[in-house]
């Protein structure tokens, strides 16, 4: 972050690198293509739009990220939305809030946005921040655009004695775990697939160092969400029947171990169909898409930190056999649970 691009020119010259690998995710100044001395490069940029300067880049769709948030904070039918950007000034935050405020407008709503102030200091954005979300309506839904401005919007709201998800929904993104205490685990979040988007950046630099070719154009590939991880934070919507939150958690407990929509009926005696119309008016979707969402979650995290073979994850999963759980993967996320895991496992 702190490289200057004297620092990259003199790096080129002395090291004489055979490419570039740039995190300019937190960056503000911008390398230009000159800077990288005629050498390959490619940037791994989460935070700018596409740049026709010569340089190849992997960025994350902030659009699909402000849609994916939208989506899963509309299905509670809340009463408007609103947005909180990030701290500092950055653009993947402005972008998100711009995207999030279009994409409101065009389904006919309202949304509040947080207002930017650069150079505040940490104290007086949490006064203001709480002083914001007091005023905020009952039942607002509210983007923010990272997982920390999740963190500190939802502190802001219970020392305003504003219950989420009850009194307001908070959905965040990045899918990290960091902030400063438990609550983070609390919190919805959009999870961007930053593993896939280092692999092809460094996909692309190995191309670009093994096959140069004078006049090549730069390849711009924009990456979208992984999947939404749905917790306690996006749990108060619809017509917030207590009976369907029961539901939804011991789907988050239980879908793993085979639980079925019917199964899931009989236990609050009540026929499926009924449960199914109640389920679907309350969340937005139905049983089996919620069943089917936390497998994927649990699939994604064994496919990443364990070695098990798909066929035991599918099993392990709920999903029963490798083909049934190939199918639906491919689907959902757009790639192969093989070739997720070669380019995620850490």
């Amino acid at each position: 972050e702190r490289s200057t691009a004297a620092d990259v020119r003199a790096l080129a010259a002395q090291a004489r690198p055979i490419g570039f690998l740039v995190d300019e995710g937190l960056r503000e100044a911008h390398l230009a293509a000159r800077d990288f001395c005629g050498v390959p490069a490619v940037r791994i940029d989460p935070s700018r739009t596409p740049r026709t300067d010569g340089v190849s880049a992997v960025i994350c769709d902030n659009a699909a990220v402000a849609r994916a948030a939208f989506e899963e904070l509309s299905a509670g039918l809340p009463s408007c939305y609103a947005a909180v950007t990030y701290r500092l000034p950055r653009i993947w935050a402005r972008e998100r809030v711009a995207a999030f405020r279009t994409i409101c407008r065009a389904a006919g709503a309202r949304c509040i946005v947080f207002p930017e102030r650069p150079g505040e200091e940490s104290n007086e954005r949490a006064a203001r921040l709480a002083r914001w979300t007091a005023a905020l309506p009952q039942h607002c839904a509210v983007f923010a655009v990272n997982d920390y401005t999740a963190w500190e919007t939802w502190r802001a709201l219970r020392s305003q004695a504003r219950h989420v998800p009850k009194s307001a929904t908070v959905i965040g993104a990045d899918g990290f775990d960091l902030a400063p205490d438990g609550d983070i685990s609390r919190l919805s979040s959009v999870r961007l697939d930053f593993e896939r988007m280092g692999f092809l950046a460094a996909k692309s630099l190995a191309e670009l160092a093994t096959h140069r070719k004078p006049g090549r154009r730069p390849a711009v590939v924009a990456l979208g969400p992984l999947l939404v991880i749905r917790r306690e934070s996006t749990r108060g919507r619809g017509r917030r029947d207590e009976r369907i939150l029961d539901a939804v958690a011991m789907i988050r407990a239980e879908a793993c171990q085979g639980l079925t929509a019917a199964a899931l009926a009989a236990r609050f005696r009540c026929s499926r169909n009924l449960f199914e119309r109640r389920f679907r008016e309350a969340m937005g979707h139905s049983v089996l898409d919620e069943i089917i969402h936390i497998r994927l979650e649990q699939v994604c995290e064994m496919l990443r930190l364990s070695r098990a073979t798909i066929a035991q994850i599918a099993e392990r999963c709920g999903f029963g056999t490798e083909r049934d759980l190939r199918k639906i993967f491919t689907s959902r996320l757009k790639t192969s649970p093989r070739l997720w895991r070669r380019e995620n496992s850490l």
